[in-house]
């Protein structure tokens, strides 16, 4: 590789630009591999039922949304009811909040998916193709225990908005919004939005949580 001047034609491009790129590409693939490595070591498993003809619960409308937004699903079968494993992590931060006239703590973690290419009527099974993380809110009274973990109470637009994509080599961050009642669809954010900004400094921190959890079991 040349490492002398730059050439004068060099002037009229924005290197700048190049190289935060480059240097986001670099972070996206460390934080890809930490996160496939931290989805195998989760602190719970929960079995769950889709249905995917009825998709009158959460998890079964979640398999919907992704399948007309990206094609896949977190079910691997078509048009047929599947159990499929929750990995259920402890929280990653708890805040005491005091807007409302009771503190309350509120507890923030991660409940992951894998995620299949959609089957079809000539491909029984689809193959997974990465994973989804959903990010979800839980309270309790500053003197109760803090909720269990699981995936059987998401609610949309309640405690469970926002989730990141771990799929085609990349992470991205999506929400769920509301088309009118109780009738859900999922977003791609833009990554220069406030939103996919905060999900991931929230996604730091959720990785930095299981490196100390990792460590303290190997001592």
């Amino acid at each position: 590789m040349d490492k002398g001047r730059q050439p004068t034609l060099w002037s009229n491009h924005n290197l700048d630009s190049l190289a935060n790129e480059a240097f986001r590409r670099s972070e996206e693939k460390r934080k890809i591999q930490v996160v496939s490595e931290i989805l195998n070591q989760p602190d719970g498993y929960e079995d769950n039922e889709i249905d995917a003809v009825g998709r009158k619960d959460t998890l079964s409308d979640l398999d919907r949304m992704l399948g007309l937004a990206f094609d896949i699903g977190i079910s691997p079968k078509f048009l047929s009811s599947y159990i499929i494993s929750a990995k259920l992590f402890n929280p990653h931060e708890s805040v005491v909040d005091s807007s409302n006239a009771i503190p309350m703590e509120v507890h923030t973690s991660v409940v992951a998916f894998d995620i299949y290419e959609k089957a079809t009527s000539t491909r029984e099974t689809g193959a997974k193709v990465g994973s989804i993380l959903l990010s979800k809110l839980s309270a309790n009274l500053i003197d109760e225990p803090a909720p269990d973990m699981t995936a059987k109470d998401l609610v949309w637009r309640k405690n469970c908005t926002y989730a990141a994509l771990v799929h085609d080599d990349t992470i991205t961050y999506l929400e769920v919004v509301e088309k009118g009642r109780e009738n859900f669809s999922i977003r791609k954010l833009s990554s220069s939005s406030n939103e996919a900004i905060e999900l991931d400094q929230e996604m730091e921190k959720f990785i930095a949580s299981r490196r100390e959890v990792v460590a303290s079991d190997e001592e």
